[in-house]
């Protein structure tokens, strides 16, 4: 690899870094909150932090599959648009349950209820279908919807 490449790299993840962490923190303050009023017990901020952290890395291959999913179904024309987003929010949300619980089960420094997880991982994947539905609901951005795949 080119020195140049190289730059480029280290330049390109320190700014992934300095926008994904300040995000976790923010969803750490927010989501270990509502957490405790649910239950949620932690040693430190660090393992909130560090909870938190571990769930987006997990979730973030799984939100690409739930959202892809309904996507390509409704391309298909197995469902309608507005299906496409409750099926895009129910897989997301699922995921995020899965992803705290294991987190959960994995550090020993937290212990979340399932209300807990339950009530974060619906109001998250809310926020991100919501977000992320604007910009799929922008001008160009729309999948046609059709019959069997056929235009």
């Amino acid at each position: 690899m080119k020195k140049s490449k190289i730059v480029s790299v280290l330049i390109g993840a320190a700014l992934f870094l300095a926008v994904a962490l300040p995000v976790v923190f923010l969803e750490s303050v927010i989501g270990g909150f509502i957490m405790k009023v649910f239950g949620f017990r932690y040693d430190s901020m660090r393992s909130v932090f560090l909870f938190f952290l571990v769930t987006a890395v997990a979730d973030a291959p799984l939100e690409i599959l739930a959202k892809a999913l309904p996507k390509a179904m409704m391309s298909l024309g197995w469902i309608r648009k507005s299906g496409r987003f409750v099926l895009w929010y129910v897989l997301d949300m699922l995921f995020e349950m899965m992803t705290l619980a294991g987190a959960d089960l994995l550090m020993d420094s937290v212990r979340a209820e399932a209300a807990g997880i339950l009530v974060v991982s619906a109001l998250s994947s809310a926020i991100t279908v919501w977000l992320d539905r604007k910009d799929e609901d922008s001008p160009g951005n729309e999948i046609k919807e059709n019959k069997h795949g056929k235009d």
